[in-house]
């Protein structure tokens, strides 16, 4: 199993590590079957948008629903 964590990007130096982000939306449905590379979510954080990538190929498990903050390091969804 393939923990997906969600993953701040830095564009500048400006931004804090600790930055967090809400859980826009998904791309791909809980129990679909998604592969390595495909975008899975969209995060908004410091009012940009991130995408959470698949890790891996396999089913995804979504973790946290629409609208959830999210924490660099945080889980938002495990691959088996």
């Amino acid at each position: 199993m393939t923990e997906l964590l969600y993953c701040a990007e830095q564009p500048d130096a400006r931004m804090p590590e600790t930055a967090g982000g809400v859980l826009v939306r998904w791309l791909a449905a809980d129990g679909s079957r998604v592969r390595a590379g495909q975008p899975l979510a969209e995060v908004r954080a410091e009012g940009r948008k991130d995408r959470v990538h698949s890790l891996a190929t396999g089913t995804l498990h979504q973790q946290v629903r629409q609208g959830e903050a999210l924490w660099p390091g945080f889980p938002v969804g495990l691959i088996e």
